[in-house]
C-alpha cells in the first residue's frame, strides 16, 4: 500500500445517539490517526473527511447502508450499521501526510446514518430534482422516526423541512460541510426552522446533527414517501 494514497480507515461506528431531547444531540464526527500520531486536523478537515468517508462506505457497501437506512426496526437498522464498521481502504478521504497510513473514524449512528443519506442521494438527483415543496402540515408521523436514535421531535422537524423546502434541504447538502457556503445554506432554512419546530422546542444541535437529520428526512421523502393524507386520497377517488 501506497501511504498518502490509499487510506485503510477503521470505521468504528460508535454507540452514542441522541437522547431524549433535541439540546442534547451530539456532536459531530472524529476523525484520529492510527497507530502512530499523524498531523492534527482542523474541525473543517474532520467534518469533511467524514464526509469523504461516508461516501466511500456507500460506494463499497451501498446494500448494506441501504438496508441500514429503510430498516423495519432500530434493532435491525443497527445491526447493519455494525456490518459496516471493520477496515476500507478509500483514496484521499482526509487531508494527511505520508507518514500517516490511517485514521480511526468515531462517528454516531444517528449522524452517519445522515452522512449515508446524503450518499444515496447523490445518486437520485434526478429524483432529487423533481421533489415538488408540500403545505405545511399540523404533525409529521412517520415510522422511519423510530429507527433513527434521534429524539422524534427532531426528526419531524426534519420531515417538515423535507417536505416543504426541499429544495433547501438539497442547497444544504450540496454544499461541503463546515464551510461558510454551508452557514449561508443553513441560514436560507431558518425560516422552516421555526416553522417546523414543534411549539415550545429548542433546538441546539450541532451543525453535523442537524445536517444528517435533514438529508435523512430527504432520503426517507424519496425512498419511503409517507402515504397520501385521507382527504387528499378521498377527493383523489372522486375524480
Amino acid at each position: 500500500m501506497r501511504l498518502g494514497t490509499i487510506l485503510a480507515l477503521s470505521v468504528l461506528v460508535t454507540s452514542v445517539s441522541a437522547v431524549a431531547e433535541p439540546d442534547e444531540l451530539p456532536t459531530g464526527s472524529r476523525l484520529v490517526s492510527r497507530p502512530r500520531p499523524g498531523p492534527a486536523l482542523s474541525h473543517q478537515d474532520q467534518a469533511q473527511g467524514a464526509k469523504r468517508l461516508a461516501q466511500c462506505l456507500y460506494h463499497l457497501k451501498g446494500d448494506v447502508s441501504r438496508a441500514a437506512l429503510l430498516a423495519p426496526s432500530k434493532q435491525a437498522a443497527d445491526a447493519d450499521l455494525d456490518r459496516l464498521k471493520g477496515e476500507v481502504s478509500c483514496f484521499g478521504v482526509i487531508f494527511s501526510n505520508d507518514l500517516v497510513e490511517s485514521r480511526e473514524a468515531f462517528i454516531p449512528n444517528d449522524i452517519l446514518r445522515g452522512m449515508l443519506a446524503e450518499a444515496a442521494l447523490e445518486r437520485s438527483r434526478q429524483q432529487v430534482a423533481a421533489l415538488q415543496a408540500m403545505p405545511l402540515q399540523k404533525t409529521y408521523q412517520r415510522a422511519w422516526f423510530a429507527v433513527t436514535g434521534r429524539p422524534p421531535s427532531v426528526d419531524e422537524m426534519g420531515a417538515c423541512i423535507a417536505d416543504t423546502n426541499p429544495a433547501g434541504v438539497t442547497a444544504l447538502i450540496s454544499t461541503k460541510p463546515a464551510t461558510p457556503e454551508e452557514a449561508a445554506a443553513f441560514g436560507n432554512i431558518t425560516d422552516n426552522l421555526g416553522k417546523c419546530l414543534t411549539a415550545g422546542t429548542q433546538l441546539h444541535a450541532s451543525p453535523e446533527a442537524l445536517r444528517a437529520a435533514l438529508a435523512e428526512a430527504l432520503f426517507q421523502r424519496v425512498n419511503a414517501p409517507a402515504p397520501a393524507p385521507a382527504a387528499a386520497t378521498s377527493e383523489a377517488s372522486k375524480k
